[in-house]
């Protein structure tokens, strides 16, 4: 999880973003992606600092979290299944003719002062999800993510870093091609997804005042590219 510290960098970062040893690596409306290399590895980590002007908190954490929502806006989600202890299993389709890959992660949520809502998820071994054939297991994943509400309360800002090692001889430019389209995608279709429910909210007359709280069943889910 993490500390009250590195949540109030992650806020800073969304004014003053710290990108010294990071690349520019995509730009789209209101979001920067940016990577760098992994220390003794080929592989890239990832940070994205944005905001969504028009979606309030709460709806982009349902967007995020609500994983039978989730299906009907994802592609890439082939299934889940909550595991004890906060952890859960997730399997995502990946370009063919690669094989899906699976997560097993513990996932926590934290709420800090004046609505900011921090989101850690980093893969785990359980016993209750073993490995299956014909799908890769990756186990070397984390996630994390800081939202902050905006001053008028019609939106938020949002600090998410992303890493994981999908196994595999995967070339180089097919993990460039997939991150550079990927990110950019789930970004805008996680976007609508809370604009939906916001819309249908608004016809049946319910507001939507809260934080929805976190569950086993409802808890945030892998980037797929």
């Amino acid at each position: 999880m993490f500390t009250e510290a590195q949540v109030n960098d992650a806020i800073v970062e969304m004014k003053v973003p710290n990108v010294t040893s990071w690349e520019l690596f995509s730009q789209v409306p209101n979001f920067k992606v940016y990577r760098r290399s992994v220390p003794n590895s080929s592989l890239k980590e990832y940070k994205v600092l944005g905001s969504y002007p028009d979606l309030p908190t709460r709806y982009l954490l349902r967007a995020y979290t609500d994983l039978d929502f989730r299906k009907s806006w994802d592609s890439n989600m082939i299934g889940w299944k909550a595991l004890p202890n906060h952890r859960l299993h997730f399997t995502a389709k990946f370009p063919w003719p690669l094989y899906p890959r699976d997560y097993v992660y513990e996932l926590r949520t934290q709420e800090f002062a004046e609505g900011v809502v921090c989101v850690n998820g980093k893969s785990v071994f359980d016993e209750a999800a073993p490995e299956r054939s014909g799908t890769v297991r990756v186990d070397e994943f984390r996630q994390d993510v800081v939202i902050q509400p905006t001053e008028d309360g019609r939106g938020c800002n949002i600090w998410f870093g992303y890493y994981d090692n999908p196994k595999g001889n995967i070339p180089s430019s097919i993990i460039n091609w997939a991150a550079k389209s990927g990110i950019p995608s789930f970004l805008n279709s996680m976007r609508d997804a809370g604009l939906r429910l916001m819309k249908t909210d608004e016809e049946s007359g319910v507001l939507d005042e809260k934080i929805q709280p976190m569950s086993s069943t409802a808890t945030p889910l892998p980037v797929n590219c």
